[in-house]
């Protein structure tokens, strides 16, 4: 039996984080929710199903996996937003029988599909998750968490980045803190993982009293910075000096971050290396915010939080909610953002006001003026972008790129940009 990770069609309720990748590359501390998914059910390797569109960015991505593609076996499904638990793997160790579908409510969370099916459905008629095909499977009900938008995972962040710990602690040399050989502080030394080859600046303070701290490999934690747990800074990140990184923070690889951040998501490649705040926030891959920006994360008022997507508004149980940005996105130095405040794909922000709380994808400005970022210009800065980290920018990137703008123009005539 083989296992199969999807991307259902709720994934638009995850955007702007999700406009270049399926809702399963999101990440949450050292791994991708596939990751996580896989890990916990216990395979060492599987297919993905996600909107075709985005097939060749993941092939490009993931050599070794089958994306939109099967071989003659059965196979196991699991939807890409669950939350894996050992309740659910128990259940999906002793399915029944196979060509059934496991619901909880709406959601399709899981499926056991023969071979025959395999071939007939998805090899033969469709590339893509198609709900019909799983509403004609006999179905099972059970009760199993699963995300149902992008501010669902930074309030499983804490969550997620305990439970990579206990996962990641065996591939660590135990860490034995000596303070008169080393010029940084720690407390709970039991909670904290360092790589061998991370290196931590005069001052540093790693605090994992209220959850665990995991410095991954290449890191550098600059001279008088603070960590609270639970923490995970990834592989070749850098946190610059006299940062305040609190509790429920996730850096990925490859990220520069400074000044205050809090309960926020940075997947890799994102930079906020000057002062400002950050705060219960996500930011995608190669998203940079300027010197002095600043996130608002609770209403003056101390009322719910309402989310303006692009399908409408959502109504949340939430106080606290800060900035999700799409991919590519860019902020002018001072920039204000309001609370639970939206930014599409490939922005550029400036303005001396507080932002709109939504801005779509391709926006030049949105304070001051509301004008389209040329695809050509946006493609030209990703490059140069993408050259300063010693990566190609692709014609399958371009085709991404196109394929965005496309897919929002009218959302950005809707919100009055030309």
């Amino acid at each position: 039996m083989k296992l199969c990770i999807f991307e259902d069609d709720e994934y638009f309720k995850f955007e702007p984080l999700v406009f270049c990748r399926p809702v399963f590359d999101l990440k949450v501390g050292a791994f991708t929710l596939r990751e996580k998914i896989a890990n916990e059910l216990g395979f060492d390797s599987y297919s993905l199903l996600c909107r075709d569109y985005l097939k060749d960015s993941l092939i490009n991505q993931n050599s070794n996996i089958l994306v939109n593609n099967f071989i003659e076996d059965d196979y196991l499904f699991i939807n890409g937003r669950v939350f894996p638990n050992q309740e659910l793997k128990n259940l999906l160790n002793n399915l029944p029988q196979k060509n059934v579908s496991i619901k909880n409510g709406d959601t399709f969370v899981s499926a056991l599909i023969s071979k025959d099916l395999i071939k007939k459905f998805f090899i033969e008629k469709s590339p893509e998750f198609n709900k019909d095909f799983f509403l004609s499977l006999p179905s099972q009900e059970i009760k199993n968490e699963h995300f149902s938008y992008a501010w669902d995972l930074i309030y499983k962040a804490e969550k997620f980045i305990e439970e990579d710990f206990n996962q990641l602690k065996d591939n660590y040399r135990e860490f034995q803190p000596d303070n008169q050989k080393q010029n940084f502080f720690v407390i709970n030394p039991d909670d904290i993982l360092i790589s061998d080859s991370a290196k931590i600046g005069v001052g540093v303070v790693i605090d994992a009293s209220n959850g665990a701290v995991i410095i991954d490999d290449n890191a550098s934690i600059m001279h008088n910075a603070v960590i609270y747990g639970p923490a995970y800074i990834g592989r070749n990140s850098l946190v610059k000096s006299n940062s305040s990184i609190y509790g429920g923070t996730s850096v990925g690889n490859f990220c520069k971050v400074a000044g205050e951040i809090s309960n926020s998501i940075l997947m890799d490649y994102s930079n906020k290396q000057h002062d400002g705040f950050l705060g219960h926030s996500f930011l995608g891959s190669w998203v940079n915010l300027g010197a002095g920006s600043i996130t608002s994360n609770l209403k003056n008022n101390y009322s719910k939080i309402q989310v303006h997507l692009a399908f409408g508004s959502v109504k949340t149980d939430l106080q606290f909610l800060g900035l999700l940005a799409g991919d590519h996105s860019k902020s002018a130095i001072g920039t204000r953002f309001n609370t639970s405040t939206i930014v599409g794909f490939s922005c550029n922000i400036f303005g001396s006001d507080f932002t709109e709380k939504f801005i779509p994808s391709f926006a030049w400005g949105s304070i001051d003026s509301k004008d389209v970022y040329e695809l050509d210009k946006a493609v030209k800065v990703a490059k140069i972008v993408y050259a300063r980290r010693n990566k190609e920018f692709t014609q399958t990137d371009y085709n991404l790129f196109l394929r965005i703008f496309q897919d929002t123009d009218l959302i950005r005539k809707n919100y009055g940009y030309k």
